[in-house]
């Protein structure tokens, strides 16, 4: 069998890698992996310092590029879009809470959305604070519509924002398994029972025969929150009760909802981002990615070197990256996540 070789990129390994850069990240000045790995480091680590000393030397930059060069290090996929552009929106996801009952919350919460989502990162929001639908308002004298149509609303604004012109919204939406709308939560995507017009056709053969056809929360991933509660009286009782039943039978049947679980001191920690890589109790937390790509690495001694260069460039990042509010800024400053992950164990 004839083995892939690039003359413009010879690190990849298959024409499906390459076509994947020169579609999603190429671009004027960074036309070849090689070029884009020493922008990339030049963009992040240059120039920053800790008192008088740099926070990475001339060396380290020049092996950290080599280590990005042959795929050992693989910055988080905004790192990799925005190398070399006048933004500098270097962060995958942010974490978001409807923090309170109110109004001005739902307001805010639309804001804090589409901010992040133009920057190119996903969003996680846990709605469990919203009231449930058809409670009277006393101030404005109607009901409540409840915390899934505001799902919905943020569903619709993923739906027509493309993260820098180019990349589809990456939602993630959670609500506690007592919130009394979770009845109308469990089936929010059951697309099969939903028929389309007068067409004969329910809402998933259409959706199979137009991917980007509109239908309920059909941008985000949805789950349900467990609590110390929860966890409490299945060990009392042996009983996981008829939520999380529910729960199993619809993962079962269309693979959401699905489960978060959050236990003692971290029940507050509800806060996620689709791909689950970064949980948090924080509003507006952000997530920094990075993997060391263990399927390139020679040896234990290149491992620990890929993980400390690694680890200085997610350091780098939490300093230069450009945020789209200032509350993520002072959060960022607080928890300075790294995400350093690993990829190619299979290898």
């Amino acid at each position: 069998m004839a083995t892939f070789k690039s003359n413009r990129n010879p690190e990849f390994r298959s024409k499906f890698s390459e076509d994947i850069f020169n579609l999603k990240y190429s671009h004027a000045g960074c036309d070849t992996w090689q070029q884009l790995s020493s922008v990339l480091v030049q963009d992040v680590c240059g120039d920053l310092r800790e008192g008088e000393e740099p926070l990475m030397t001339k060396d380290e930059m020049s092996q950290l590029t080599k280590y990005i060069t042959e795929l050992k290090f693989v910055p988080g996929g905004r790192y990799l879009y925005y190398a070399g552009r006048k933004n500098r929106y270097y962060n995958n996801c942010f974490l978001l809470a409807a923090e309170d009952d109110t109004r001005e919350d739902w307001a805010n919460l639309s804001w804090k959305s589409e901010s992040c989502l133009m920057t190119g990162g996903g969003i996680g929001v846990d709605y469990s604070v919203y009231r449930e639908s058809g409670r009277v308002l006393a101030g404005t004298g109607g009901v409540a519509s409840g915390p899934i149509p505001k799902m919905e609303m943020i569903n619709s604004i993923g739906s027509r924002v493309m993260q820098g012109g180019s990349r589809r919204s990456a939602i993630y939406a959670s609500l506690n398994w007592k919130h009394n709308d979770i009845p109308s939560f469990l089936t929010a995507k059951d697309w099969d029972k939903l028929p389309v017009g007068d067409t004969g056709y329910t809402l998933k053969q259409i959706k199979e025969q137009d991917f980007n056809f509109p239908a309920p929360l059909d941008m985000t991933n949805i789950s349900v929150n467990y609590d110390t509660e929860w966890l409490l009286n299945y060990w009392k009782t042996g009983n996981v009760g008829e939520v999380f039943l529910k729960n199993v039978e619809q993962a079962l049947r269309s693979a959401e909802p699905g489960f978060s679980f959050n236990f003692m001191e971290n029940e507050n920690e509800t806060l996620r981002n689709a791909c689950t890589e970064v949980c948090s109790a924080d509003d507006s937390d952000v997530c920094n990615l990075g993997s060391i790509n263990f399927g390139r690495i020679e040896s234990v001694a290149e491992l620990a070197s890929v993980v400390e260069l690694g680890t200085k460039f997610l350091v780098c990042g939490t300093l230069r990256a450009q945020l789209p509010y200032d509350k993520v800024y002072a959060v960022r400053e607080k928890n300075r996540r790294l995400g350093l992950g690993v990829m190619g164990l299979h290898e």
